[in-house]
């Protein structure tokens, strides 16, 4: 008689396994926005320009969104404890490289490795929620798990911009490393995988090999939908002006505007992941509750979205500080309903069969558009120069006026997407 494997979704030690992976997510977004509040200290440090620390500032996204699909792979292959745990030191790596680098191509590369090891917790963390939780319950967990995120993104503007004025850079993050490496050694530790991936049919799975069709057909299928690209490009554009914004231009850009200290500028930086914490569940209950049509919805955030742009780049002085910060806010919380909004109509529109396939191709769209975006914005700066330490002002409009041309463009990608998603309904109610 075969033995029945334990059910680890009553096993009490899964929560021990979530807080766990939770604060070694924290860092996942404390980095993908922490170079903002140290820009003008990178800038003495390495005598060097906007261009090339909107490259240094890439290098994390570029390599964050190139290895997902190994990531995934590696995450069925060998289990999440040991992926998470492996790339938590190659990020603890990256953070020493990095505080210790005497150029900007050293400072490169430490950003590089650690875009290399956050880049290996998302998936993995999805696939070790989906083993210890009930599928009921997977959309609170994930929730929550983003909460933690966007916690690490409030603490890298005004906590590290006061722990690199007390502390200095490079210290504060060679401590980051420290703390990086003892969250590594209680992923080993504490967050140990069940004994088999598939100990219940109601666990989600994973994105990659394990989750997907496993011949090409799949990919085919994902990689010829028009409406795929349509959601890709959307994405991109999106999320990759909010996080140049936010993790690289916006406080240098309100220092400059408004002639604040650092502490200031980041303490209104500080309200975008705030926004994006109240957003992203208020949206998606709403969406889930009243609103058949996501994409509508989706629509109407875009609209929001570019008029917050707008209002940053033409108003900001008739606005002044209070009025900025509400900007911020207001950015944050749509930002954060859009990614609700976006992967619901993902989950209604894409066949269970090819969901997982699907999330992980599309994974790769929004850091590739941060990576892009940077280095647009910072060459745009760099050919305005300086005033004094600062970028002039006309650069920023230049550069912000770039990324609203995106934001319009993924705005018309959204009335093709409406129509994409109602005929996908249409043909599945005719099944």
């Amino acid at each position: 008689m075969r033995s029945v494997a334990p059910d680890y979704r009553l096993d009490p030690r899964r929560w021990t396994v979530f807080a766990v992976i939770s604060l070694v997510y924290f860092f996942v977004y404390f980095h993908r926005v922490s170079t903002s509040v140290i820009v003008s200290d990178l800038l003495a440090a390495f005598d060097t320009n906007a261009t090339a620390l909107g490259v240094m500032s890439s290098m994390y996204f570029y390599l964050y969104a190139i290895e997902q699909p190994a990531v995934g792979y590696l995450t069925d292959r060998l289990g999440p404890r040991r992926v998470i745990g492996w790339w938590s030191v190659a990020a603890a790596a990256g953070c020493f490289l990095f505080a210790m680098a005497p150029t900007i191509g050293w400072a490169s590369a430490g950003r590089a490795l650690i875009g290399l090891g956050v880049g290996g917790v998302y998936v993995p963390a999805i696939k070790a929620i989906s083993q210890r939780f009930r599928k009921s319950e997977f959309s609170t967990m994930l929730g929550l798990l983003m909460s933690v995120g966007n916690i690490g993104a409030v603490i890298a503007t005004t906590p590290l911009a006061w722990m690199a004025v007390t502390w200095g850079w490079r210290p504060t993050f060679a401590l980051i490393g420290a703390a990086t490496l003892v969250l590594a050694a209680a992923t080993f530790w504490l967050a140990r995988d069940p004994q088999t991936s598939r100990s219940s049919s109601d666990a989600l799975p994973a994105s990659g090999a394990d989750g997907c069709p496993r011949s090409a057909s799949g990919a085919m299928t994902v990689l010829t939908s028009a409406q795929f690209w349509t959601i890709g490009a959307i994405f991109f554009g999106i999320y990759g002006t909010l996080v140049t914004l936010q993790g690289l231009w916006a406080t240098p850009f309100l220092m400059a505007a408004f002639g604040i200290e650092r502490i200031l500028a980041s303490k209104i930086n500080m309200l975008i992941p705030l926004g994006v914490i109240i957003g992203a569940p208020a949206f998606g209950w709403l969406g889930d509750r009243f609103s058949r049509n996501k994409a509508r919805i989706l629509t109407a955030i875009i609209v929001i979205y570019s008029t917050t742009w707008a209002a940053m780049i033409w108003f900001f002085q008739w606005l002044g500080i209070p009025g900025t910060a509400a900007v911020f806010f207001v950015m944050g919380v749509v930002t954060g309903g859009f990614i609700s909004i976006l992967w619901g109509i993902v989950r209604e529109t894409t066949p269970s069969r090819i969901l997982g396939l699907t999330s992980g191709l599309l994974n790769v769209a929004p850091f590739l558009g941060v990576a892009a975006f940077q280095v647009i914005t910072g060459a745009i700066l760099g050919r305005n120069g300086r005033v004094g330490q600062a970028y002039a002002q006309a650069g920023y409009h230049q550069a912000f006026l770039a990324c609203l041309a995106g934001i319009v463009l993924c705005l018309i990608l959204s009335l093709f997407l409406d129509r994409q998603v109602r005929q996908t309904h249409a043909v599945s109610s005719t099944r």
